[in-house]
């Protein structure tokens, strides 16, 4: 009986240690989309008409501190967005949907990876930040539909 307790205890522990509490990612094309010429504005703004480019839109609770991200160790993106409180966009780029793409959050000490799998999936990658409990938690939607982002 001890070992079965035991056994249970560590299967429980694993799972804990094996999800990240700080990411949550979620599918989703439910929302209300941007009109096409819009869409083809955006694509062509940040060079993301191919197949093979994605774009990555950081939206919520960005406040100035410094994000770096990287794809094949190479920095593409090393700013301080603040997201607009009109259409809560911080910042928007283009990736290579062929290579994992590395987000870093300096001020959180948090890396989050878009793994090439989803992100060949999806052209549109949303990333937020949420204030839970005192804590940010990142959530990442994979969609293929592309909210409105001018107001």
């Amino acid at each position: 009986m001890k070992k079965i307790s035991l056994l249970v205890f560590l299967i429980t522990l694993m799972g804990f240690i094996s999800c990240n509490p700080t990411q949550k990612s979620v599918y989703r094309d439910d929302f209300r989309s941007a009109k096409d010429s819009e869409r083809q504005k955006i694509l062509n703004e940040v060079n993301a008409k191919n197949s093979n480019k994605s774009v990555l839109i950081l939206t919520q609770t960005y406040k100035g501190e410094k994000i770096i991200i990287s794809q094949n160790g190479k920095t593409i993106f090393s700013e301080y967005p603040i997201t607009n409180l009109k259409n809560r966009i911080a910042s928007y780029l283009s990736f290579s949907n062929q290579q994992d793409l590395i987000v870093k959050d300096i001020s959180t000490k948090e890396e989050i990876i878009i793994p090439v799998k989803k992100a060949t999936k999806h052209k549109y990658v949303y990333l937020m930040k949420k204030v839970n409990k005192g804590k940010f938690q990142y959530v990442i939607t994979y969609s293929n539909t592309l909210r409105p982002m001018k107001i």
